[in-house]
């Protein structure tokens, strides 16, 4: 005897067999019990769902001598001649290839004949949605008012080609994809009763690969019985449907965090050596970053559809992770997904984009950069002496402070719980000697190169000019504007480095070394000559507004 595929096999055979359509069969035998059978249905859904096997269903309870409350009893002739697709009073017509207006002229004339062995006479249209328009037309005064004994069963995967006058001449049943745990836990009884040891990583493979369809998880099994035979391991698994290992997801995502572009590289050579289609290689690194966003979130491991051990490592890996980081990286992914698709060198734009993400900084909020410009400019605000306010906002007193700032009095600065005593004139050059930084210039930018390469790039091409304060002026040649612009725009990230290196907290102010191009210097430094009372009071001004914050910190201007 032949031998019979697993999807086949194990096809239902009643209501009860259908796993994942519980609102499908639930209304169906209800329908039956209560005798409320419509004249058509239309089933909708993806692929393997089992929308056919439903029409065969309902067509075998109709016509079943035995059926009790729509479950048949698969022993009669009717019975065994529908599962067999040979029942003359049951037709089975593919809309594919009879999608013509004759075709269903021809169905009018059969319809109007009684059935022959059997109660009613059914049309099982698969595929509906591929008539045409011509052919819909014709069906519709049929499908609305048929013979007594004339029953439709429509099936598409398509719903939105079928005209809507057709849909509302029938009861529509959306089919869901099958879930992830109901497909494994049907393939744990198929290849129990068929003999098959398998372990579970190979069923959560499998039930992964099949996206929600029953009959592509059945076809994948059989295939992987063919290849492994009676003992099936994840590696026989892994070879026939082109698994990626899940540390390579790992050593991808950790690359990421960790701006390890020797890693990253050892990354892409796997995933190029691999020969699997690029598209199917960014689904698995969005699923890849989802576990990770869900592992972030308390009490959730349950949605995490893995064995004991890689949960413990996603767990482990999602605390070296902001959760807006991963969010920004997956939409990054899904954006990919779809171009590999059309794009015409999809390894370049694939090793493009995960260079990409390695130069992607770590999520800050809109609100937390203006909480922490408020905090500093208040913090600013508290530590200077009361009295030196009254004297400032004092006309009479207003040329004792200058006096103050003219013989390089001590002004005291009140900090909450203690008092530091600093001059006002020279204040950086008494903490950081200009020539210092010029020395120290190299290993700075060696420092930025190792940990921001495209900063240390531009920095490369520049000197340091003048220090004025505690703002560094640094001449850019080599580059054009929009390198020097971009060193601005980083400025927050720059002076984060500063800090780490030389101990100290400095501005920077990047210029083109072209002629003309140092008035920013002065524009830059004129709040610097600036008496100290405009200076209070201009600060006082700017920082007490949002739009002030805002443009600040993204080195933005208003449009008038």
């Amino acid at each position: 005897m032949a031998y019979t595929v697993l999807s086949l096999k194990w096809r239902p055979q009643i209501f009860g067999d259908l796993v994942g359509q519980n609102h499908v069969t639930k209304t169906l035998l209800n329908a039956f019990k209560k005798d409320r059978v419509a004249q058509g249905y239309i089933l909708t859904g993806p692929r393997g769902v089992g929308k056919t096997t439903t029409a065969r269903i309902i067509a075998k309870a109709l016509n079943c001598p035995n059926s009790n409350d729509g479950i048949p009893c698969n022993n009669c002739n009717n019975c065994q001649e529908i599962t067999d697709g040979r029942n003359l009073d049951v037709i089975e017509i593919d809309g594919a290839s009879n999608r013509g207006i004759e075709e269903i002229r021809n169905i009018r004339e059969q319809i109007k004949y009684t059935p022959m062995n059997a109660p009613y006479k059914i049309f099982i249209i698969d595929e509906v949605h591929m008539l045409t328009n011509q052919a819909f037309n014709a069906l519709l005064r049929t499908l609305e008012e048929p013979p007594l004994h004339g029953k439709f069963i429509l099936a598409t995967t398509d719903i939105h080609k079928v005209p809507s006058t057709i849909i509302s001449r029938c009861q529509r049943f959306d089919f869901n994809r099958i879930t992830e745990a109901i497909i494994r836990e049907k393939l744990k009884v198929i290849i129990k009763d068929e003999k098959i040891s398998v372990d579970d990583d190979s069923i959560n493979a499998i039930a992964r690969k099949s996206d929600g369809s029953m009959r592509d998880a059945l076809s994948l099994m059989d295939q992987v019985i063919a290849y492994a035979g009676d003992s099936i391991k994840i590696e026989d698994v892994s070879t026939i449907i082109g698994l990626i290992p899940l540390d390579v997801y790992f050593d991808y995502s950790n690359a990421i965090i960790e701006k390890n572009y020797s890693k990253m590289i050892s990354v892409l050579e796997t995933i190029k050596t691999t020969g699997l289609p690029l598209e199917d290689v960014a689904s698995g690194l969005s699923n890849h970053i989802r576990n990770l966003i869900i592992a972030s979130v308390e009490n959730s491991e349950n949605l995490l559809e893995l064995n004991d051990e890689h949960k413990k490592q996603y767990l482990s890996n999602t605390q070296n992770w902001n959760g807006k980081d991963l969010l920004r990286i997956v939409s990054i992914l899904n954006d990919l997904e779809y171009k590999l698709k059309k794009i015409s060198q999809p390894l370049i734009y694939f090793e493009m984009t995960s260079m990409k993400l390695m130069e992607m900084d770590s999520s800050v909020s809109i609100s937390d950069l203006l909480s922490n410009t408020s905090s500093n400019t208040s913090k600013k605000k508290s530590n200077i002496n009361p009295k030196i306010k009254n004297e400032v906002s004092t006309d009479d007193n207003a040329s004792n402070v200058s006096n103050v700032s003219s013989k390089n009095k001590n002004i005291i600065i009140e900090d909450k719980d203690k008092e530091v005593s600093i001059k006002e004139k020279n204040i950086v050059e008494k903490n950081i000697e200009f020539d210092k930084i010029k020395n120290e210039w190299n290993n700075f930018i060696l420092m930025i190169s190792k940990r921001r390469p495209s900063i240390g790039t531009a920095l490369e091409h520049g000197i340091p000019t003048t220090l004025i304060g505690n703002k560094l002026t640094v001449e850019i040649s080599g580059l054009p504007e929009f390198s020097v612009g971009n060193l601005n725009r980083n400025s927050q990230v720059i002076e984060e480095f500063f800090n780490d290196y030389y101990n100290y907290n400095l501005k920077i102010n990047a210029i083109m070394s072209e002629s003309g191009e140092k008035s920013s210097i002065s524009e830059k430094s004129t709040n610097d000559n600036i008496p100290i009372e405009n200076q209070l009071k201009s600060n006082e001004t700017i920082e007490d507004g949002v739009v002030s914050r805002v443009i600040e910190v993204f080195d933005g201007e208003i449009l008038r």
